[in-house]
């Protein structure tokens, strides 16, 4: 039964190869062109200038960039054309939108436009050290000396001193919550 199957399916077939997924392993990466090189694990040629993204002229969209030595599974369409569809292990993820919003992921941490504007705020630790300055301004005191102070020379000397103390203040700073100013909608 098999036969007649295969013997329909050649005739009718429009000279067409199924596109077939290849598993590699990645020889080289090229992050300016967005290609890799790499070797089918069934000792075929090498498939050199796989494209990682559908348009490899394009610098938009995301791109995830293989780790040398990993696997990856590879689509080849009816042209001849390859494309990784599937990593193993990833180096680098790049989304860039509109060339105007980046996003580069490694293994140093994430980068978001450039990365210009410094680190994360822990926003719990902020919020802790700014209600420690809250108590420290809502409970301060100073204590000021008065009295005489006589000049003799060149050395001076205080009499009839009698030390006050000046209150804390009475209209408080408020606490800090960290909801006043976290955006929770970015989360690390």
């Amino acid at each position: 039964m098999n036969n007649i199957a295969d013997i329909i399916r050649n005739i009718s077939s429009t000279g067409r190869e199924d596109s077939p997924l290849i598993v590699c392993t990645v020889d080289s990466v090229d992050t300016t062109r967005r290609t890799i090189d790499c070797t089918p694990l069934d000792e075929g040629a090498p498939l050199l200038d796989v494209n990682l993204q559908a348009n490899q002229e394009s610098k938009v969209g995301v791109v995830q960039f293989p780790r040398k030595g990993s696997m990856v599974i590879v689509a080849m369409n009816t042209i001849g054309q390859a494309a990784v569809v599937l990593a193993e292990d990833v180096e680098t993820i790049a989304i860039n939108i509109a060339d105007s919003t980046t996003i580069d992921i490694t293994d140093e941490g994430i980068s978001i436009n450039g990365g210009e504007l410094g680190g994360m705020v822990k926003i719990q630790a902020l919020t802790d050290k700014l209600n420690e300055l809250v108590d420290r301004f809502n409970n301060h005191t100073h204590t000021l000396m008065t009295g005489d102070v006589k000049v003799e020379g060149s050395a001076t000397k205080q009499a009839n001193i009698a030390p006050i103390t000046v209150p804390a203040i009475t209209s408080k700073a408020q606490s800090f919550s960290a909801g006043d100013y976290e955006d929770s909608h970015v989360t690390h």
